[in-house]
């Protein structure tokens, strides 16, 4: 009975030493899956200034709106873009057909005959004139009417050029305009409703560039007066953030809000904005010093502080060390075994002893991250300024979430044991 008291202990230990490396193995193969996802970063020194947080509108300056109009009069009969489509300079935007091009067509093609006709009638003239049987008022003439049909065919040959109409390749009358972008942009509106007869010059779209953006921060009058030239501020849009320069104080307050006007450009690249929207700014104002800065993404609340994630030991340290340690554990255990299977209370105590040690040793290499708390003295754009890290120290810069998770999750199964 005693022997297989022995026995049924010694399997039972066997069974929850086989557990323990099964858990050790998945830690060992989710660590590394864990750290491509985690960034590394050093902390460095900074300057932070006064963070100013204002309200902002995104808009254009004049000269970078296009208004696209049709120079003839006539019926709008098709649209060949909708409000946000990206066209290039030339594209197509809009079909008109319009009976001011009809007359203009046939004009020019009669002109173009009525030429050849000059033409022929001088050619004529000039052999007469050589036989002395005209005079040289009557050649004159002939080339004075040449002159001024020709004049009139070139006129409409260039009104007709600029509607985007080779007149070289005209052989009847036309009465259809396409209405073409004359530069890159994104429509924004489009301003008159199909089938609408529109008159010359009348603007039928609405195109705005898609770089050049700028930001109108409201600001306090006497903050605006105070401030330097030399300010950075970043516009936040969502999850998008945009560093802005400040180019000059607008001349006069807005008259709802009675604010300053500083206007900034937005470096949005050739990424589209949506003019006219509101969005928050943070403006970096004096007096400014130097703090020691990390990214933003490395804060996180960790058990009531904000904390950053710190490397605990060099990578690949601990699987040695795991490897290393359990070796030592697992022959110390079989010598236990065989020395002490006489007791079975020493047995006990032994056993219980290496549960106690190996959850220690697996709770610490479940760790290879240790939380650090700081002070958040200040913050701007993607940085913040931080108290309780040196200059050079290694923080997780990004990943934070999967970190706190591994941290977390290792506590759970410290308790668990």
């Amino acid at each position: 009975m005693k022997k297989y008291d022995f026995y049924e202990k010694v399997s039972r230990k066997t069974f929850k030493r086989a557990i323990k490396r099964s858990v050790l193995t998945l830690l060992v193969l989710f660590v590394p899956a864990f750290s491509a996802d985690v960034v590394l970063d050093k902390a460095f020194m900074k300057p932070f200034g006064k963070t100013l947080h204002v309200n902002a509108k995104i808009v254009q300056l004049s000269n970078q709106k296009q208004m696209i109009v049709s120079r003839l009069g006539g019926h709008l009969e098709k649209y060949f873009v909708e409000p946000g489509s990206e066209v290039k300079n030339g594209d197509p935007i809009a079909k008109i057909e319009s009976l001011e091009l009809s007359r203009m067509s046939s004009e020019f093609l009669a002109l173009v005959k009525k030429v050849e006709a000059a033409k022929e009638r001088l050619q004529s003239t000039k052999k007469l004139f050589e036989k002395g049987l005209a005079s040289r008022q009557d050649l004159n003439r002939e080339q004075i009417a040449l002159a001024s049909i020709e004049a009139k065919r070139d006129t409409l040959a260039s009104q007709l050029a600029s509607l985007d109409i080779e007149p070289e390749s005209l052989k009847k009358p036309t009465d259809t305009i396409i209405v073409r972008a004359h530069a890159d942009g994104v429509v924004s509106r489009l301003l008159v409703p199909l089938h609408t007869n529109l008159g010359a010059q009348t603007p039928i779209v609405s195109l705005v560039q898609k770089s050049g953006y700028y930001a109108i921060a409201y600001i306090s009058v006497r903050e605006a007066l105070n401030l330097p030239k030399n300010l950075k501020g970043e516009l936040q849009i969502g999850d998008e953030r945009f560093s802005c320069r400040y180019l000059y104080l607008m001349p006069k307050v807005d008259e709802e809000t009675q604010r300053a006007q500083m206007l900034f450009w937005i470096e949005s690249g050739t990424k589209p904005l949506l003019l006219n929207a509101f969005a928050q700014m943070e403006i970096d104002a004096p007096p400014y010093k130097e703090f020691v800065a990390v990214k933003r993404s490395a804060l996180t609340m960790f058990e009531g502080e904000w904390v950053v994630f710190l490397p605990h030991r060099e990578p690949g340290h601990a699987d040695h060390e795991e490897e290393a340690e359990h070796g030592s554990h697992e022959n110390h255990a079989h010598h236990e075994g065989h020395d002490h299977h006489d007791s079975d209370e020493e047995h006990g105590d032994h056993e219980e002893g290496d549960e106690e040690s190996g959850h220690g040793e697996h709770h610490e290499e479940k760790n290879p991250f240790e939380a650090r708390s700081v002070e958040v003295v200040a913050t701007f754009g993607e940085y913040a300024a931080v108290k309780g890290l040196k200059p050079g120290e290694t923080y997780v810069s990004d990943g934070v979430y999967f970190v706190k998770s591994l941290m977390l999750k290792s506590e759970l199964g410290g308790h668990g044991h």
